[in-house]
């Protein structure tokens, strides 16, 4: 009788103890402050001497300790199958050695960094309720002697509130990572925004009329106008491969470079040959631009531009519309390269348009044909302002795209020689 009462009484402080430890790991959402809390419950109800944890990645699949008690060297990651963890998540059942050393699984390089002995091992898997394995608890020395199924039986109750809490406190990590990049990528946007130019107005002799529309918050495609000096200014339409926050990295060091050369003697020829040879050596090849790089001259109503491997820069004057395609390689692609430029007097009421292939190629990637060449020349045909241009130009995109979201960052550039009223 008093071996049963002894039993009972061993049950009922166990299952306290579950109630108890359930209330402590619910009592946060931080993981690394939730994971000590489960090894110290854990190593107290057991009466071990340490202990460790081990959390599921769940998009590698791998193990990477959260807690390892007595270990400073940083944090350790086990690949599923690997030694004596990797084993037990594998596996899905617990082990108990009562002699590590004499099994080869077991790896004592981390005795001997931290001068801890280990004589016995306590491994079971963290499972959810639906036995979804969450982590691995491993034990290390019992201190009353060996280690037993009472153990894991009682791990097991242990290991449900555990499993609960990490994922929870795990899921709320993600929200919390994913509205933080959220909150960063907003500003990336607001500040790619606030680099472009305001006054459009201030270039004499021409006006100017631009459309901006990254496909995401943040866009590859880059826009400028840069002083260089009271007769001469730069008009810069740029596009970076991929999209998005990395794309838009890469923009801001051209529009830095750019801006840092604006005011020395070099034509634009050498300078976007040397942009080039930076973004080569920054990207290493991963990434790559197409550019169009114009230079106005008030003084002498002359534009001289280079293009990158940029789509053709159209000019409509007296109604007829001509195309100027490339004249050197996109940059950040190969090293070494030289680039022309060429020049074109514009008369009053001349024309230009600049954009990127997100115009050109919209539709493209959606199974119809893309909005191409000939749909830009029949937009531009007609005479009107830059801003009549960029209004005709985004209702035929509109219609061509159906309501579909453009699939690629849209930029417009639309400059026209001033006319000077009679």
């Amino acid at each position: 009788m008093s071996d049963e009462l002894t039993e009972a009484r061993e049950r009922v402080r166990r299952l306290e103890a579950v109630v108890e430890a359930g209330l402590m790991v619910n009592s946060t959402l931080d993981l690394a402050e939730l994971a000590e809390h489960v090894v110290s419950i854990a190593t107290r109800l057991i009466d071990a001497e340490r202990g460790s944890l081990f959390l599921v990645d769940r998009k590698t699949g791998s193990l990477r300790s959260m807690v390892a008690q007595g270990l400073s060297t940083g944090p350790l990651t086990v690949e599923m199958g690997e030694g004596i963890v990797g084993a037990v998540a594998a596996s899905g059942e617990a082990e108990i050695l009562d002699d590590p050393y004499a099994d080869s699984r077991f790896e004592p390089k981390v005795d001997h960094i931290t001068g801890f002995q280990t004589r016995s091992l306590l491994t079971v898997p963290v499972r959810d309720r639906e036995g979804m394995l969450i982590a691995v608890l491993q034990l290390l020395n019992h201190r009353s002697g060996r280690f037993s199924a009472a153990d894991v039986e009682f791990l097991a109750e242990l290991g449900i509130p555990f499993a609960i809490a990490l994922t929870t406190a795990d899921l709320h990590r993600e929200i919390v990572t994913r509205e933080q990049l959220r909150r960063e990528v907003r500003l990336a946007a607001e500040i790619q925004r606030a680099l472009q130019p305001e006054d459009r107005a201030a270039i004499p002799g021409l006006e100017i009329e631009v459309l901006f529309e990254p496909c995401h918050e943040v866009g590859g495609d880059y826009w400028d106008v840069i002083p260089v000096s009271d007769d001469r200014w730069w008009i810069v339409v740029a596009d970076v491969s991929g999209k998005g926050v990395p794309a838009g990295l890469v923009a801001s060091n051209i529009q830095a470079c750019l801006w840092t050369r604006r005011s020395g003697p070099e034509a634009l020829t050498s300078i976007v040959a040397d942009i080039n040879e930076i973004l080569c050596r920054l990207t290493r090849g991963r990434k790559y631009a197409t550019l169009v790089a114009a230079e106005w001259n008030s003084t002498n109503d002359t534009l001289t531009w280079v293009s990158a491997g940029h789509p053709p820069l159209m000019l409509r004057r007296n109604g007829s519309i001509r195309d100027y395609g490339a004249t050197g390689r996109p940059i950040g692609l190969l090293s070494d390269q030289s680039y022309e430029s060429e020049r074109a007097e514009l008369a009053e009421g001349d024309t230009v348009l600049l954009f990127t292939d997100g115009l050109l190629e919209a539709g493209g990637l959606s199974g119809s044909d893309e909005f191409g060449l000939d749909r830009i020349r029949t937009c531009l045909s007609v005479d009107g302002s830059p801003r009549t241009v960029i209004e005709r130009l985004t209702a035929a995109l509109a219609a061509h795209i159906d309501g579909d979201e453009p699939e690629d960052d849209v930029t417009l550039v639309c400059i026209r020689r001033k006319v000077t009223n009679r």
